[in-house]
């Protein structure tokens, strides 16, 4: 009863508040990703438990980027046309993607939304790393081996993918 009442707590003070949108908007994106690597880092996606918790953290991921496309598409929005369709085009990608990982999950399709949505995070909170090599990001253009914080993610390997939650 005790753990109950805690997760419930640590919920109540990790909820952003209103008024910053870019903030919320993150922070949304954040938790869905932290749900996501959850099921991959813990789970295992021959159990059906695990194979439903997941289907459950990429539908909520897809809600989130169906809200982000919603913003793109009211008449009021105030991005740069060019950004707004590079948001709509990733959107499209997300959908299509989510979709596929909900029908066949892997840890390799769901790693995909947990990095995307690391990043736009980032870019919403400001803390972009712009001191990235350029080798390293020529490497991840080309589909090479990706490697972040918590250690080398490979989608053309079969090493075991590690994540950082």
């Amino acid at each position: 009863m005790a753990h109950k009442n805690k997760v419930k707590e640590y919920g109540r003070q990790n909820v952003p508040r209103p008024g910053n949108p870019s903030y919320n908007e993150a922070w949304a994106l954040i938790e869905s990703a932290r749900r996501i690597a959850g099921v991959v880092q813990y789970g295992d996606f021959t159990e059906a438990g695990d194979r439903r918790k997941i289907r459950d953290a990429i539908r909520l991921n897809l809600r989130i980027w169906t809200i982000i496309q919603a913003e793109q598409t009211a008449g009021d929005n105030q991005l740069p046309e060019p950004i707004r369709q590079n948001i709509l085009t990733l959107c499209k990608f997300i959908d299509k993607h989510s979709v596929d990982a909900m029908v066949e999950p892997t840890a390799e399709k769901a790693v995909v939304l947990i990095n995307i949505n690391r990043n736009i995070a980032a870019g919403l909170l400001g803390s972009t790393d712009d001191s990235m090599e350029p080798e390293a990001s020529e490497d991840a253009m080309s589909g090479g081996d990706v490697s972040d914080e918590a250690g080398t993610l490979s989608d053309k390997s079969n090493e075991p993918l590690k994540i950082n939650i």
